[in-house]
């Protein structure tokens, strides 16, 4: 039997500190690159943008308007509005559009609601006033002035951004190169879908007995959901020469590798000591559930992220550990987002937790010992919930049943990290607590 004594575990928030602390220096000065701006949505800017020239460049309409000069109204009683009967298009008053250059000696607009134009649009009659010289007008340079910084580096490309840099007068953007990130996929009972199987015959399909892959399919969203390359690597079996040749290659091509069953212990399992081969771990287990086995290590200065098997808990294992890595690599902040909301119902105790509080000091044959976790530490369950906005205006996250992965947490938009040992008491309804969103984005 082989010996998982020294295995390290660590609290979700050990474990990133000290993958990213253990990252190369390099690693927070990623290769840069430009592209179209119509192409950058979701990019990651990697340098300052600054303003061209100023905007707007000369004294602007900002109003479907006639333009006007004011000195014709600065001599009448406020509110007063001048005879036009004898006034002549393009000398005493013009047409001036939202967003155009107030035409040439003009300086006041008066909104076009606010007058009266003849048939032919020659003549005009004002029915009220403008309040002051400049009114309904922009000042060139009372937008942006050229040089000033119109986005700083490290902003997330949205529509809206995106505007306001081709405003400054950019059609492309430069932005941090996408990472790479390879998935490797371990074990012998995996199977791509679409093999057929047969309970009738075995012998005849190959996917009898066995798991078919799903994990590439989570893993290959969210990275592209979170800015990044996909990288793709087969099946891998159960074999320590095979394991190592993938991770090898992967480390060749990948910024980060994501390992699937990167620290399970079945007998079959070899990644963990692949691993301590090649490089170095920072731990080999987490101290929540699902995704107890979550792992983290480093290959030649490659972050290798590990993920326990079944989708519903990896998906959510990889917002907690590969996300907070691409944001260092992107150089956002990797910190978690957490929300504060009330509870709007009770949290069912999982299995675990009812054994251990009904035996205390007892280990129940399925329940998993913490073998490097300080003595009063807890251990975490995570609990699926819908967050929405109450009647009060406050947030409400209502407890969701099931487990990672099933048909009942589908439709769960956020989860929450209970302490779940048996000195720990759940929160109760009407408590506030702090839950993270699912499908996060950068």
């Amino acid at each position: 039997m082989r010996d998982h004594s020294h295995h390290i575990e660590l609290s979700r928030e050990e474990a990133v500190e000290g993958i990213l602390d253990s990252l190369p220096e390099g690693f927070a000065t990623p290769r840069v690159e430009q592209v179209p701006l119509e192409a950058a949505r979701g990019r990651v800017l990697a340098e300052d943008v600054v303003a061209k020239t100023d905007v707007p460049n000369v004294l602007t309409c900002c109003l479907d308007s006639i333009a006007v000069h004011w000195d014709d109204f600065a001599k009448l009683p406020e509110g007063g509005v001048p005879d036009t009967s004898g006034w002549t298009r393009g000398v005493d008053w013009e047409f001036a559009n939202t967003g155009i250059a107030m035409p040439e000696g003009f300086d006041t607009a008066v909104v076009v609601e606010h007058v009266t134009v003849s048939d032919d649009a020659q003549s005009v009659v004002v029915n009220s006033a403008p309040s002051e010289r400049f009114a309904g007008t922009r000042a060139a340079g009372s937008q942006m002035r050229a040089g000033d910084m119109v986005v700083e580096r490290g902003c997330v490309i949205t529509p809206d951004v995106a505007a306001r840099i081709a405003s400054a007068g950019y059609s492309v953007a430069t932005v941090v190169a996408r990472p790479r990130v390879a998935f490797v996929p371990t074990g012998n009972e995996l199977i791509p879908p679409n093999v057929p199987f047969s309970e009738s015959h075995p012998d005849r399909f190959a996917a009898t007995g066995r798991v078919y892959e799903s994990n590439s399919a989570v893993v290959r969203g969210k990275v592209e959901q979170w800015g990044g390359v996909y990288v793709p690597f087969d099946i891998v079996p159960d074999d320590r020469k095979a394991i190592r040749h993938a991770l090898e290659k992967a480390c060749e091509v990948a910024d980060i590798v994501v390992l699937n069953a990167g620290s399970s212990k079945g007998s079959d399992d070899w990644c963990v000591e692949v691993i301590e081969e090649m490089g170095t771990m920072v731990c080999h287990q987490t101290n929540h559930g699902p995704g107890h086995h979550s792992s983290y290590a480093l290959i030649d200065g490659v972050p290798i992220v590990g993920i326990s098997g079944p989708s519903g808990g990896a998906s959510f294992t990889l917002d907690f550990y590969l996300l907070p890595l691409m944001k260092r690599f992107f150089g956002l902040d990797p910190a978690p987002r957490r929300i504060p909301a009330r509870l709007g119902a009770a949290i069912g105790a999982g299995p675990m937790h009812k054994l251990a509080k009904e035996n205390p000091g007892k280990l129940p044959g399925e329940q998993r010992p913490p073998e490097a976790t300080d003595p009063g530490s807890s251990f975490y369950a995570v609990k699926f919930m819908t967050l929405e906005a109450a009647d009060d205006g406050t947030l409400r996250a209502t407890p969701v049943p099931g487990k990672a992965g099933s048909a009942q947490t589908q439709h769960a938009n956020a989860y929450y990290m209970m302490p779940a040992g048996a000195g720990d008491v759940p929160p109760q309804p009407g408590d506030v607590i702090f839950v993270e969103l699912r499908n996060q984005r950068l």
